[in-house]
């Protein structure tokens, strides 16, 4: 084998280093790096990459259609004001928490459970056939409940009942007189508590009885904040 001082290049689609080693091909002015049989990209180790460009693009092979498809990571265009670092969490995090950042490109986990000026609202669902006590959701403490309603999805028959509130207070947040579940499909039922915030957590129930009924759905849904 021959050494060159100076390769400036060659006429060549690929050059191989070593023995066995990678290749790097050329593909319409895109450089390839080829396993040593050139039947599949070779992986490519640094300690730092710099893209000149505005994007990634994982699995950049993909298929067009289908279940395979690419991934983009991509930064702002325009309107960015500075540049900044993304450090991502050293952890996977915890379930129901979400990412927050302090401002300076640093993120972490935090408890969204907790966030506070921030509408949530749980979803219960309700059939013809449920128990008397359906339990619903643990309402964080300090929190505010704006408003539930109730959503006739399939009209019941018989004379059901039906009241939303806490054990020993079942008719807390909606009382069984501020919703009738024999309405017609499509109707719903909505009131506003405006009850002050417990310091502590509270275990919402449903507590709701067939009256012989033998059809019927309906969905429970309740907004609620926790006030900064």
């Amino acid at each position: 084998m021959g050494k060159f001082l100076d390769l400036i290049g060659t006429t060549l689609a690929k050059l191989q280093i070593g023995i066995g080693g990678v290749n790097l091909k050329n593909s319409s002015g895109n450089l390839l790096v080829r396993n040593p049989a050139d039947d599949g990209d070779a992986s490519l180790t640094a300690s730092t990459i710099n893209v000149s460009g505005n994007s990634i693009v994982i699995n950049s092979d993909a298929a067009s259609s289908g279940s395979d498809y690419s991934i983009t990571i991509a930064r702002p265009t325009s309107g960015m004001s500075a540049a900044y670092t993304f450090t991502l969490p050293p952890d996977d995090g915890t379930a129901d928490y979400v990412l927050k950042t302090d401002g300076n490109g640093n993120t972490s986990w935090a408890a969204n459970s907790g966030a506070t000026n921030q509408l949530a609202v749980d979803t219960t669902s309700l059939a013809f056939g449920s128990a008397s006590t359906v339990s619903m959701f643990t309402l964080p403490a300090n929190a505010v409940i704006q408003a539930v309603r109730v959503i006739v999805d399939t009209q019941f028959n018989g004379t059901p009942s039906l009241s939303i509130g806490i054990s020993g207070t079942t008719s807390k947040y909606m009382s069984s007189t501020q919703l009738s579940l024999t309405a017609a499909a499509g109707t719903i039922f909505e009131v506003y508590p405006g009850i002050a915030a417990s310091g502590s957590t509270e275990a919402l129930i449903a507590s709701y009885s067939a009256g012989s009924a033998s059809a019927g759905a309906a969905r429970i849904e309740v907004d609620y904040v926790i006030p900064s």
